[in-house]
């Protein structure tokens, strides 16, 4: 089991790592859009599965694990809740696109609760071990959940805002493909020793302008185009 979970993690971390990029070169809401949406998405919840289940074989089976390990198999689950939560936000919008405030699917309100939770908890342990990684890169699953439970409880700002939150969640969930290709994918295939620590931010400082940059281009545009209303319609 534990060979098979390997495995797939690796055969689906680079199938993400290249779907993660694919759905924007197609039309939105298209069948390609579709499809390769679906291919990044699948195989992110894979990567999330066999990153719990390895993680906990590693804490409960094998034991005598030191402080650098244990704290490294935490922050892979913390990933992995980044990655399946922001991942399930990015479809949950799609299906409850005519939503108006006050959400109340009760999936919708755990999951940022659990990201929420498990980041606040990570970046606490990071402070106690004076780890700085393990401190700072947690707040941005607080981010993320707090701006997802804003968006379920208030009306959107405009007809179309769940396209702008489709793409948030879906390159939010990517960062952690991308974090986990530059730390330990790329230093095996050049030969580097030790990854800096400054790799684990880079995907998260280069991505999240990149969604900001996407999220105002989208509003602009259908406020150009007449669509930005007081509430929805």
């Amino acid at each position: 089991m534990i060979t098979l979970s390997i495995i797939t993690h690796v055969a689906a971390g680079f199938i993400a790592l290249i779907f993660l990029w694919l759905p924007l070169l197609f039309k939105k809401g298209g069948r390609y859009h579709r499809l390769t949406g679906w291919v990044f998405t699948g195989s992110m919840f894979m990567i999330s599965g066999t990153s719990i289940h390895l993680a906990l074989y590693r804490i409960w089976f094998e034991g005598k694990l030191t402080t650098e390990e244990f704290s490294f198999y935490l922050f892979l689950m913390f990933i992995a809740v980044l990655s399946f939560t922001t991942a399930m936000y990015g479809l949950r919008v799609l299906r409850f696109k005519k939503h108006a405030g006050k959400h109340r699917e009760w999936i919708d309100w755990f999951l940022p609760v659990l990201l929420f939770t498990s980041a606040v908890l990570m970046s606490i342990y990071g402070w106690m071990l004076g780890d700085q990684l393990l401190t700072w890169f947690p707040l941005l699953g607080v981010f993320l959940a707090l701006s997802h439970m804003t968006y379920w409880w208030r009306r959107p700002d405009f007809k179309l805002r769940w396209r702008v939150e489709h793409l948030t969640g879906m390159l939010s969930c990517g960062i952690s493909t991308v974090t986990a290709f530059v730390v330990f994918g790329a230093p095996r295939i050049f030969a580097l020793n030790q990854a800096s620590v400054w790799l684990w931010f880079a995907p998260a400082i280069v991505l999240v302008p990149l969604i900001i940059y996407l999220s105002v281009k989208e509003r602009y545009k259908y406020q150009r185009q007449g669509l930005i209303k007081q509430g929805v319609k």
